[in-house]
Order: structure tokens, then sequence, then C-alpha cells
């Protein structure tokens, strides 16, 4: 008895399973001319769509498996990673030191993708025993790399290291601004408060240090006194010890002037009508002014030169000249402080 086959294909095309003998397939005349035609486009026709579902399950797969193959593939990135120094207690790093380094990070592209440098803690270089000379930095620096990532290299491979004995010095503080106060006053005295601070560092750059600057300090429209804190333009290597603050006093006061006014006319004042006009001989007079800017020049914008003549004999005589229109605090003086009173008659 023949054995029976059941068919177990799914509705995605395949054929039924055959039992028995195949059919006989079918003959007939082909159609001269259109019979090869029509037979590519049947065969096309069955490539295309015959089995849809089945076909598109299979484009499915190869994408998928293209993308993960793709996508896993090893790829490496750069990134930026800080450094901090351990340094020894009695001695001060000279050399130049590195602020960050360049990392080469292998793995995953996947992983990198998702991987941001700001996860990776800073290099420490702990110098506490390190020698002068050349100190190598390797990937085993980098502890807290994700898993699947690696270190392949870093920039640079290492770091000159030199040291200095450590000293102390105590260098004056030198004030400085920029700047000037409001026109007519001026800063009549700058004064940092401490005078003087204590420095750290290497005993060779102490060595040459004498004083160390402020940060300026701008007087720009200032009229009052004022007092403000201020940074120390402290040089590399050299630290403040202790640390501590520093002020800056600016005294702001008028600024005093000498201001000459030559060839200034004097006028002939006679206190009764009636007497006969005098001249002054000579008839012009220097004036200098000594004082605050801002009162000197509105003194100059009032000043007037008087001699009074009053009564006496009708004879040529010298009279003092007086100054009407001076401000208080202005101090004067005149050349010459008398001059001779001339009757027209006796030119």
């Amino acid at each position: 008895m023949a054995r029976v086959r059941f068919q177990t294909l799914s509705s995605f095309g395949r054929a039924p399973a055959r039992s028995g003998q195949v059919p006989p397939v079918p003959t007939s005349p082909m159609p001269e001319g259109g019979g090869n035609r029509g037979a590519v486009r049947s065969w096309v026709r069955g490539a295309l769509f015959d089995n849809v579902p089945l076909k598109f399950l299979s484009l499915v797969l190869a994408v998928t498996v293209f993308l993960l193959v793709n996508t896993d593939e090893e790829r490496e990135i750069s990134v930026r990673v800080d450094v901090a120094y351990e340094y020894p207690a009695d001695k001060v790093l000279v050399s130049e030191p590195l602020e960050e380094v360049r990392i080469s990070i292998k793995g995953p592209w996947r992983r990198l993708k998702q991987f941001d440098e700001r996860q990776l803690q800073r290099i420490t270089l702990d110098l506490r025993n390190a020698p002068t000379g050349d100190l190598p930095l390797t990937p085993n620096l980098i502890e807290d790399l994700p898993p699947g990532l690696s270190v392949t290299s870093i920039s640079p491979r290492n770091v000159r290291v030199a040291f200095d004995n450590v000293a102390t010095k105590v260098v004056e503080v030198v004030p400085s601004t920029v700047g000037r106060p409001e026109y007519g006053f001026i800063a009549t005295e700058i004064k940092p408060v401490p005078a003087s601070v204590q420095v750290r560092g290497g005993s060779r750059v102490l060595a040459a240090l004498r004083s160390i600057s402020t940060v300026a300090v701008s007087l720009d429209g200032k009229a009052d006194t004022f007092e403000a804190p201020v940074e120390l333009d402290v040089p590399e290597g050299v630290t403040v010890d202790p640390p501590q603050r520093v002020d800056l006093r600016v005294r702001i006061g008028e600024e005093l002037v000498i201001r000459s006014l030559p060839g200034i006319a004097v006028e002939v004042r006679a206190t009764d009508p009636a007497l006969p006009l005098y001249t002054s001989n000579p008839a012009l007079v220097d004036v200098t002014l000594t004082g605050a800017l801002l009162a000197v020049e509105r003194a100059k914008a009032g000043l007037h030169l008087v001699v009074v003549a009053g009564p006496a004999e009708l004879k040529a005589r010298e009279a003092p000249v007086k100054i009407e229109g001076l401000p208080p605090g202005v101090g004067v003086r005149l050349s010459p402080e008398r001059v001779r009173l001339v009757l027209p008659s006796n030119r």
C-alpha cells in the first residue's frame, strides 16, 4: 500500500508535496512569433508577484542582518580628558603642566554613539614620588570607560616633569589703575591694604620676584574717595600663602593748578566823578592764579582788575591793584602789584 504525504506548508506559497507519479506536462503547439515573448512575460510576472509574502519576509530579514552587521562593526573616536596633579609637599612643578589629553577609544559603533566624553573623570597624575624627567601616559589611567570600549592611544604619550624646592617670601604689593577721575579731580593717594603679602613658590622663581601688582582698577569718572577689593596679578607658579583679601584705597581730591594770565587790563575807577580821568601805568598787569582747577577756571571767567583813584593832589601817584570776582580758595599773585596813576596832562 502506498504511503500518503500530508501537506505541511503554510499559505506563504510553497507548493504541496507531491505523491505518486508526476503528471505529464501538457504540450500544445507554440504559436509562431509571440510564443517566446509570452513565455518571458509569464516568467517575469511569476518572479515578481508569485509568493509575495515570502519574498517580503526575506527582504526584511536581509535588511535587518545588514543593519546589525554594519552597526556593530568596530570604530574609533577621539575625545578630550582633563588632567589634574598631585604634587609632593616640599616641591613645586616648574615645567609646563598639561591641562588635557586626547585619547582614542575603540568599540562597537552602537556603543560609541551612546558614549559622552563628559562621563570620563579627569586623569590624576600622582607626582609625589615622580623623578624629574618624562612621565609616560598609558591607557590604564582611564579607569571609568563603559563596558565594551577600550582606549587605544593617548596623546601626548608622556609629560615632562621638573621640580624646584618650595620657598616663601614677603613681597610688596604695587597698586595698578587705569583711566582718570572726573575732570577737575585727581587720585591723590593709592594705597593697597595690606601693603605686602607672603608668597609661596619655587626658590628660583621667588629669588627674582620683588613685588606683585594688583589687577588694574578703573578710576574713570571718580570724584570721591573709595575702597575696593582687588585681585593680585600673581605670576605663574606662585601663590599667596596664606590666601588673603587685598583692598585698594584710592583718595580722590580736587586737582590743584597754577595758571598764568599775562596782560590783564587794569580799570581805573574814580571815587568822585568830578576828579580828572587818571590812567594806569602800566595799563596791563600779569596775574598768576593757584588753587583747585575748577575754581581757577571760574576765576578766569570773572576776573577784573581795578585801581581806585580817590581824592588827592592832582598829580601822579601810585595805587594798589585790586581784584574783583575772585572765588574763595584761589590764590593770586600780581606783577606789578601797584601801578602809577597818571593825569592826562602828565603823559
